[in-house]
This record gives C-alpha cells, sequence and structure tokens, in this order.
C-alpha cells in the first residue's frame, strides 16, 4: 500500500511506517480530500517557484531557499507543526528576520526620500 505525506516525520522506521492507506500532512491524519487541499496550497502557491537541486546539494542546503515568509505562510495551515517542520529540514526556523525586498521607484521618488533621512541600502 501507498502512504501519501506531506510533511511528515517518522521517528521509528520499520517496514509498516510509511506504508498504509492513508493521507497525512505534518504527521496528522488529514483524508484526501484535505490531502489535497494541503498539497495544491504548498506546491502550487506557497512553494511555487522553489526549485530544489540536489545533484551536488544537501536537501537542508535547498530548504534554506524557504523565505521566512513562505514559512509563516505554511504554519498557517491548522495542521501544520513547527517541530515535525524542523526536524525534517534539519533547522530551526527563524521567523523573526527581515527580508530584504526589491522594490523600483522613480528617480524623483529616491531623492525625496534621501532629502526626507531615508536610508537607501543597496
Amino acid at each position: 500500500m501507498t502512504e501519501y505525506n506531506l510533511f511528515c516525520y517518522a521517528e521509528v522506521r520499520d517496514k509498516d511506517g510509511f506504508q498504509q492507506k492513508r493521507y497525512r500532512a505534518f504527521n496528522k491524519e488529514v483524508g484526501e480530500d484535505r490531502y489535497y487541499e494541503i498539497r495544491d496550497l504548498i506546491k502550487n502557491d506557497i512553494l511555487k517557484d522553489l526549485k530544489l537541486e540536489l545533484d551536488n546539494n544537501k536537501w537542508e542546503d535547498e530548504w534554506k531557499k524557504v523565505s521566512s515568509g513562505q514559512w509563516k505562510r505554511i504554519l498557517e495551515i491548522p495542521e501544520a507543526d513547527k517541530d515535525i517542520i524542523e526536524k525534517i529540514i534539519g533547522f530551526k526556523l527563524d521567523l523573526d528576520k527581515d527580508e530584504l525586498v526589491d522594490i523600483k521607484i522613480s528617480r524623483s521618488t529616491l531623492e525625496e526620500l534621501k532629502k526626507k533621512g531615508v536610508k537607501i541600502v543597496r
């Protein structure tokens, strides 16, 4: 039988550990419909631009590509469990760090911001 898992972690790996017909997310049984709702939200929305490159990288390196904003969105899923996620990804999530974003503004707006003392970082 096949088990469908999203962000699930097995403490004990035995022959029956992940071989039952069930749908789970974050180590919780969620049923087939909810499983596909969560999968589609993560795959087609939250992490849609994530491209895992595992040829010369470790999984932990790839999970570090996920922004704190994306992790926050995943943790908004009612079934989400931060401890389970951290066991899977191999590091503690830092959800309080500020993220840098690129913005485009006109030169005149840039000059006005500088006059007002706004620090511009490139």
